[in-house]
């Protein structure tokens, strides 16, 4: 495509692809990490746009609008795009919800460290699943399929769709609720076998009195804990590599939430 021949409606229609790529670029798993540059995002997002261009600009229909008009769909695309990405993030926040879950039982719960990546303090526990999830989507190059999911957005909301607010932020509370149960049923095997060694020290303090229960529980409870997440790491990774495959719940449940957002 020779650039120079672009028309002024060509140019328009590119940057409002282009605010969309940006936005979702910002908030989408993987690339929103802050050892990305964003200048590094900013150049993506314009190779990513051209690509998509030709194809989107033979499906939609959109007249040039006026500096005004142009601004709104700008802000509106961007808007769409951020959504898209805070929409994927919320299986990692599910999954580093799970490490929370499973900490507080460990004895670690007061234990925090530094994310660079959001500049606050996370669970370790936490920490190390939302490492395994991200570096799973890449293995199972659910990093490719972001992009598909990205051109299907542009079907189901075209450039200048007006967005059904009220029956999307249904959809988003809904997927908010569904951190909560994904995290507990990652969390929910472990939690049950640390209750039940709370259970038994609980025995064994009322059979030997002799013994000091309350020193001895952190050390088991963090060591079995540790040994628990370590034979579960099989099951788990089989688990997050089916869940972001192209058969997998994730994408699916995000086209519905991105459905809802366009409308009746």
């Amino acid at each position: 495509m020779n650039l120079a021949e672009w028309t002024e409606l060509q140019f328009v229609f590119y940057l409002l692809v282009y605010s969309r790529v940006f936005g979702l670029l910002q908030t989408a798993p993987v690339f929103q990490n802050k050892g990305i540059s964003g200048f590094l995002r900013s150049g993506l997002a314009l190779f990513v746009s051209l690509v998509i261009f030709p194809p989107l600009a033979s499906m939609t229909d959109i007249s040039l609008p006026n500096i005004g008009s142009f601004l709104l769909l700008v802000c509106g695309e961007l808007i769409i795009g951020l959504t898209i990405g805070y929409i994927l993030n919320l299986a990692f926040a599910g999954i580093q919800l799970a490490g929370s879950f499973i900490e507080t039982p460990m004895g670690l719960g007061m234990v925090n460290v530094i994310d660079p990546q959001y500049g606050g303090q996370i669970p370790i526990i936490g920490q190390l699943f939302q490492l395994i999830a991200l570096w799973l989507f890449l293995l199972v190059n659910a990093h490719h399929l972001l992009f598909d999911f990205l051109l299907m957005t542009y079907r189901l909301l075209p450039v200048g769709e007006v967005l059904n607010i009220s029956n999307g932020a249904t959809m988003i509370l809904q997927a908010f609720s569904g951190i909560f149960w994904l995290g507990l049923q990652i969390a929910i095997p472990i939690m049950g076998v640390l209750f039940l060694t709370d259970l038994g020290l609980g025995v064994l303090s009322r059979l030997i009195p002799q013994i000091n229960v309350f020193v001895i529980s952190f050390p088991v409870k963090i060591s079995l804990g540790l040994v628990l997440i370590l034979l579960s790491l099989p099951v788990f990774v089989r688990w997050l590599a089916q869940f972001f495959s192209s058969i997998g719940k994730y994408w699916p449940e995000a086209v519905s939430i991105i459905k809802s957002l366009a409308g009746p």
